[in-house]
């Protein structure tokens, strides 16, 4: 009982924290696309992109070590976990000089590397600085991430985001309300976001685990090579997706224009949001499932994989599919300064961006399980051959046909649906030693749900307005609140129903009797 509690606390605040991350890009990409256009906006996006392609390096080492030291700890080996703490946070210093060095030969150079009109250069050039600036700080910081994820108290790290998050939109807001709009306010705010964490964290690190101490005399190759050697899978795992979904912008910049890369930068705001969303929920999942594979209880870790599968489609489908239906309605009255024309073509690749959610919304607790079990060999091998054939079509696409933008969109999202479909339940299973087939009845289950929610949304989306903000927000209350309910009563069992209810009745009774 105590578990799920927590559990229920991390999802709560990991959804508040996101919301707020929501509710700043719901504010401010109406201002920035106004005063200074599509085009813009879509270099705060690329620069993004940037930060990933640089990201895969980083992860070589850091990807791996919350997995290593939270196994070493729960083994009660914390001299063999600090090697892992001290040695990390000196290969990150190295990485973050090689990272800055590099980032400086791409900012001389960015008006040679991609297409910026010359009235946006400077402001260009300042975003790509701040961009670089904010991952080197994070690089150099990440050690002190781990503590929350050792000890399984992810919910304070959720709570830390949402201070940071609030200091964030107050940057944002007294920028764009004193100073001329620039598109580099997103990024300056980005690093005093940053810099707030790493002062959160390590007073977090001092509190929760600290028997984690840096030393240099603890630097260890073996713990070093240990990690890379997990580590590179990971690496490849990014380059992969980076194929797949992050060269989207940079294509659109390169190969077609910046206005291009700008819509296209617009359409995928709700995508990514969402894609974050699915990611900081299943990594909530992962301590536990280290903790209990570290422990040999393969059967609890089954139970728990199945029913986060469960958490995350009730959590995440009814979004998912409110934003494929509502889309339309949703985006003209967030850009009322864009034509009919351009708000149809942004609903189209927001669309395609969203496809791949309606089957892996499940899945991506499955991903966490690649490493946990620290098998990440053959869903690293499928995702880049997906991710080269996604590449390879795309520019084709675009070069010998008339599908433009759209396939920029789209090519990439029909090579996920395949290798979710045919490929990561399977895997799963084989990770843990299991049959074939042990996740794919609760993944079919959620998908037909996706699909039972769409239809319903589309459906009662006849009886209801959209004329201005207060008739959406309602709208879309009273259509999600049927879609969850629709959703409950399909994806737990009468157990798991009845659980959530005692869990619900017990922290009433509490408050009632306080």
């Amino acid at each position: 009982m105590e578990k799920k509690k927590r559990l229920i606390i991390n999802l709560l605040s990991n959804i508040i924290s996101f919301g707020l991350q929501l509710g700043i890009s719901f504010i401010l990409t109406p201002i920035i696309t106004q005063r200074v256009g599509n085009a813009a906006y879509g270099f705060i996006g690329l620069s993004n992109n940037f930060i990933s392609y640089a990201n895969i390096f980083t992860v070589i080492i850091n990807s791996m070590a919350s997995r290593f030291i939270t196994y070493e700890i729960s083994r009660g080996r914390i001299e063999r976990a600090n090697k892992y703490y001290s040695s990390v946070f000196i290969m990150d210093i190295v990485m973050s000089v090689v990272i800055a060095i590099l980032s400086c030969i791409i900012v001389v150079n960015i008006s040679s590397l991609l297409n910026v009109p010359d009235e946006l250069a400077k402001d260009v050039r300042i975003t790509f600085v701040l961009a670089f600036l904010n991952l080197i700080l994070s690089v150099v910081t990440t050690i002190f991430t781990i503590a929350t994820y050792v000890k399984n108290r992810l919910e304070l790290e959720a709570i830390r985001n949402i201070i940071a998050n609030i200091i964030k939109a107050i940057v944002l807001i007294v920028l764009f309300s004193i100073f001329t709009p620039k598109i580099y306010y997103i990024t300056l705010s980005g690093v005093v976001f940053t810099l707030f964490l790493f002062i959160a964290n390590i007073n977090l690190t001092k509190k929760l685990a600290p028997e984690l101490q840096i030393k240099f005399s603890n630097y260890d190759k073996k713990s070093i090579f240990t990690l890379i050697k997990s580590g590179i899978w990971n690496s490849i795992n990014n380059l992969s997706k980076v194929l797949l979904t992050g060269l989207d912008l940079l294509i659109a910049n390169l190969f077609i224009d910046a206005n291009a890369m700008g819509i296209l930068a617009i359409s995928k705001t709700i995508p990514t949001t969402i894609e974050n969303l699915l990611g900081t929920i299943a990594s909530i999942f992962s301590p536990q499932f280290v903790i209990l594979y570290s422990k040999r209880k393969i059967r609890e870790l089954v139970r728990e994989v199945k029913f986060s599968t469960k958490i995350i489609a009730f959590i995440m489908i009814v979004p998912i599919a409110g934003f494929i239906v509502f889309g339309k309605e949703f985006f003209s009255l967030w850009l009322p300064n864009e034509s009919e024309t351009q708000i149809n073509l942004i609903q189209t690749l927001s669309i395609l961006s969203l496809i791949p959610y309606v089957v892996s919304v499940s899945n991506y607790t499955l991903f966490v399980l690649d490493t946990t079990t620290n098998k990440l060999k053959r869903p690293v091998i499928a995702t880049m051959i997906t991710s080269i054939l996604s590449t390879i079509t795309t520019i084709c696409l675009i070069l010998y046909t008339n599908a433009g933008i759209y396939a920029v969109a789209g090519v990439s999202s029909f090579y996920w649906i395949i290798k979710v479909v045919f490929f990561n339940n399977i895997n799963a299973a084989k990770n843990l030693r299991l049959k074939w087939n042990t996740f794919l009845n609760q993944f079919f289950k959620n998908c037909f749900c996706m699909g039972i929610i769409i239809i319903v949304l589309i459906f009662v989306k006849q009886f209801m307005s959209f004329n201005n903000w207060i008739e959406f927000f309602i709208s879309s209350l009273l259509a999600g609140g049927l879609g969850y309910i629709i959703t409950f009563l399909i994806i737990f069992n009468k157990d798991e129903k009845n659980s959530m209810f005692n869990i619900i009745k017990r922290s009433l009774n509490k408050r009632v009797n306080y």
